[in-house]
């Protein structure tokens, strides 16, 4: 703050030295009390006087020839540049926010993340690694310091309509309440959900009362960083290898690999497992396969018949993945 403003700063210190260094010499010369030297001073710098007070000796009368071009100067430099920045934040603040609006409205299957607490930090840094397109909505003005350049933000009530419609709800793929407020977390599902029951809804939830609710309220996914912090500290200790290993896959310490969900579509449907070659092939291992009704099949066998709404759970190296899709869409 007090480098951006540097310039004014040291004029109000310039100014405000002479004003006392006018006051002083006025007193001096003039034989005044301090108020009416004072009372002087400040008409001599704003040019109103004199109507009633005069310098009366060839003193005063240097003192004031000297001091009043000097302070009237700089204090109309100093209102200027203070009329400036005020004018050119206020025509700042508006273009970016136009321009932010502009870039939302061209937004389509990109993802919301309501509360930019620290959960939210995170989640909005894992999908920046992954290039997705974000908005961020929050109440608190502050927030926007932190929010990396580039992204469109919002600084409203999340569980308002008109301004999920802002963020573009309708055509959003995904939103995500990080709020630390469970209640206000299901608020948000049922606006979302109500202005758009495609959306996918992943919602924090503080308290495990409260998961239930959120889950009616129509959140596709909810979670508990509390549940999910104290397990894996606890598995941390009693298995930590593996909690190493989970976390080099979740947390991407080695951007190269990655898990990717793959759904098998039309072009694989009645194809085995065996038969895509993802081992041979494309380096890639099948952690898991999701069926439609929701049935989870870890290392499914080799055999096993795919059907077109499979879901795939892959990992690998991110590049082998992408010539997998790219072979298979």
């Amino acid at each position: 703050m007090l480098t951006k403003y540097k310039s004014a700063w040291l004029f109000t210190g310039v100014l405000l030295f002479f004003i006392i260094a006018f006051l002083i010499g006025l007193m001096l010369t003039e034989n005044l009390p301090i108020f009416d030297s004072l009372y002087m001073t400040i008409i001599s710098i704003l040019g109103i006087g004199y109507g009633d007070y005069i310098p009366n000796s060839n003193a005063g009368k240097i003192v004031a020839m000297i001091l009043i071009p000097i302070t009237l100067g700089l204090s109309s430099y100093l209102l200027t540049y203070v009329a400036s920045i005020l004018i050119e934040g206020n025509l700042s603040n508006k273009w970016e926010r136009k321009k932010m609006n502009n870039q939302i409205d061209k937004m389509e299957n990109h993802y919301i993340i309501c509360g930019y607490e620290r959960v939210g930090e995170q989640v909005l840094k894992e999908f920046l690694s992954h290039q997705y397109h974000i908005v961020v909505i929050d109440t608190d003005e502050s927030v926007a310091s932190r929010i990396p350049e580039g992204v469109p933000y919002i600084i409203d009530d999340a569980k308002q309509n008109h301004v999920l419609e802002k963020a573009g709800i309708e055509r959003a793929k995904g939103l995500i309440a990080t709020t630390s407020d469970d209640s206000l977390n299901l608020f948000i599902t049922l606006t979302a959900k109500g202005l758009n029951s495609e959306v996918e809804v992943i919602a924090r939830a503080e308290v495990s009362e409260t998961e239930d609710k959120l889950k009616r309220a129509g959140a596709d996914h909810v979670v508990n960083p509390s549940d999910l912090g104290g397990r894996r500290m606890a598995l941390s200790l009693i298995k930590p290898v593996s909690m190493h290993y989970i976390d080099s896959i979740i947390h991407a310490e080695n951007r190269s690999f990655q898990m990717e969900d793959f759904r098998v579509g039309d072009q694989l449907n009645a194809n085995k497992i065996s038969e895509l070659k993802l081992r041979e092939k494309f380096d890639l291992t099948l952690l898991g396969l999701k069926r439609d009704d929701g049935e989870f099949l870890n290392n499914p066998d080799a055999n096993e018949t795919l059907q077109s709404t499979d879901v795939l759970i892959l990992f690998g190296e991110k590049e082998h993945i992408d010539v997998f899709t790219s072979q298979n869409k």
